[in-house]
């Protein structure tokens, strides 16, 4: 694992270490992007890699147990937001 430091300018702008401009190819006017994690860390990433170069990002979730798949529980929620989508309309229909 590496680690990098940058100062933050009075603009509030960063210098991206050499190392990682090259390994991440990047260039001027290639942006980056920052998201912050549920546990509250932040990782940052070139935003002109493949999509694949993100692979894993999302393996901190789990499968709902409630659900025998996936495809399961996004109906179940397209199901409860039509639902809730179909009350509001008649609430506002009734007034």
């Amino acid at each position: 694992m590496s680690s990098f430091i940058a100062k933050v300018t009075s603009k509030g702008q960063l210098t991206i270490p050499a190392e990682l401009r090259r390994e991440w190819t990047l260039a001027a006017g290639d942006t980056v992007a920052f998201t912050r994690m549920h546990d509250g860390t932040v990782r940052v990433w070139p935003r002109n890699l493949p999509a694949t170069a993100i692979c894993g990002m999302l393996a901190h979730l789990k499968s709902d147990p409630a659900y025998e798949s996936d495809d399961d529980a996004i109906m179940d929620q397209v199901l409860e937001d039509d639902e809730r989508t179909k009350t509001a309309r008649n609430r506002s229909n009734a007034a």
